[in-house]
């Protein structure tokens, strides 16, 4: 049976490895779009290079997460560790901006072997009843690593400019090798604290782990849910996929800012929405995941629709923080929707499953946003409405096709996704019995 303890040293130490992970993702994304400009790159090419992480990331991350169902979650996270490391390096040496593409896609490869499976560990060390807590620290921690990245990139790069006197695109490169040197730190730290959670070896070494995940079977309704779920998942990384590529552009063109000031924009809102991840995990299991989805969701999403009517860098930046808020209320919420759903015996495969559908639609969205952001870019709007003048600044429109997308999805989930009750006729429901079709079912938790 799991420990009750959640605080244990192998989830604080994943935990901490994810940060450390975050704060080396985070730290190109202030400037990347402008580095691949710098190697050539066209503003309309600039969302293949988030296309093409996102396609490899989609391509394996169902196959990473089925093997850690299998051979084990630590050993596959190493695996994805190992080529952050080595990826990063080769993105600091890249000489143009078809080699930048290349290795960006390799990247998708390792980040498929580390999230959809770090998440899945995750929920196999945590108590049941406290999912939602587990998945917000996680979560939580993972935020604080991706929102201060921008930050310190952006610092990186200024000081490799206006102090050590490189080139613009020389600064560029810098901050890619404290990527590596994070990601082998996170490599490190799991190696040593990280336990095994599944496999022949996290439990009893005679045991027919195939035969487990065949006995996984989920019921109609769970299979319905799912079904849900993955359109959510794909709906959702379509619309954010519209504006994660032209929001660094959208600031630097419209308001003139350089990547240090656009880093600390990211950074700060996302530091203000921060604390709300953990609260909105723990609130998630007292009141039900759904209420704090739809809360964080819908606000999110129609923050989104303001940022044409912005005209000025605080209110651009008031925006981005009210989006990054609703991120960080729903996002606990809705992993812990899907670990009480996803059959634990085949999580790993379902997560990595659920990963794929939020890539793939992560692969159109960014091809699709730069190419409108580009035809649009520049222009301006007016919408007069009785005595009232609005002017929508063209570059936004992205923001209003990923916001009205977002709410789309988000109400398919609302309407029909209903989760598992905590308690019925006195007899607690886990989830895993809930996924495999009832009370009645028989068949004991995972060790």
């Amino acid at each position: 049976m799991r420990p009750q303890n959640l605080y244990t040293p192998s989830f604080l130490a994943l935990s901490v490895a994810a940060l450390t992970v975050n704060l080396g993702f985070g730290l190109p994304l202030a400037y990347f779009p402008f580095y691949a400009l710098s190697l050539g790159a066209s503003v309309s090419m600039i969302g293949v290079f988030t296309a093409s992480f996102m396609a490899t990331r989609a391509l394996f991350s169902t196959r990473f997460g089925a093997y850690s169902d299998r051979v084990g979650r630590k050993r596959i996270i190493e695996m994805g560790l190992l080529g952050y490391v080595v990826t990063a390096i080769f993105m600091a040496l890249s000489w143009d901006w078809i080699s930048l593409l290349v290795v960006r896609a390799l990247q998708g490869v390792a980040s498929a072997a580390v999230w959809p499976v770090a998440e899945a560990s995750v929920v196999d060390q945590s108590p049941k009843e406290r999912t939602g807590e587990a998945l917000g620290f996680f979560l939580t921690l993972s935020l604080i690593g991706w929102f201060a990245g921008p930050f310190v990139g952006g610092v990186f790069q200024h000081i490799g400019q206006t102090i050590l006197g490189l080139t613009l695109e020389e600064s560029y490169r810098l901050p890619f090798f404290a990527v590596s040197l994070l990601g082998a730190t996170a490599a490190l730290l799991i190696i040593w604290k990280v336990r095994e959670t599944r496999g022949i070896r996290a439990s009893n070494p005679t045991a027919s782990i195939e035969g487990d995940v065949a006995k996984a079977v989920p019921s109609h309704r769970v299979a319905f849910y799912m079904k849900i779920l993955f359109i959510f998942a794909l709906s959702n990384g379509f619309a954010v996929g519209f504006v994660q590529p032209v929001g660094v552009l959208f600031l630097g063109d419209n308001f003139g800012v350089d990547p240090l000031i656009i880093g600390t924009i990211f950074s700060t809102a996302g530091f203000i929405g921060i604390g709300a991840n953990y609260v909105a995990g723990r609130t998630a299991d007292r009141t039900g995941r759904i209420p704090v989805i739809a809360l964080g969701g819908y606000f999110s999403r129609i923050a989104s629709l303001f940022m044409p009517l912005t005209s000025n860098l605080l209110q651009a930046g008031s925006v981005i923080t009210a989006r990054f808020l609703g991120i960080s209320v729903s996002m606990p919420a809705v992993r812990a929707l899907q670990a009480d759903i996803v059959p634990e015996r085949i999580r790993g495969r379902l997560f990595g499953k659920l990963q794929a559908f939020f890539n793939l639609g992560m692969i159109a969205g960014p091809i699709i946003g730069s190419w409108v952001y580009d035809l649009f870019q520049g222009s301006t709007y007016v919408l007069q409405i009785s005595s009232i003048t609005l002017v929508f600044l063209g570059g936004g429109i992205p923001f209003i096709m990923s916001g009205a997308l977002g709410i789309a999805a988000l109400t398919l989930l609302v309407l029909f996704v209903k989760e598992p009750s905590r308690r019925k006729q006195g007899a607690v429901i886990t989830p895993q019995k809930f996924a495999l079709g009832g009370v009645n079912d028989s068949t004991p938790p995972d060790s």
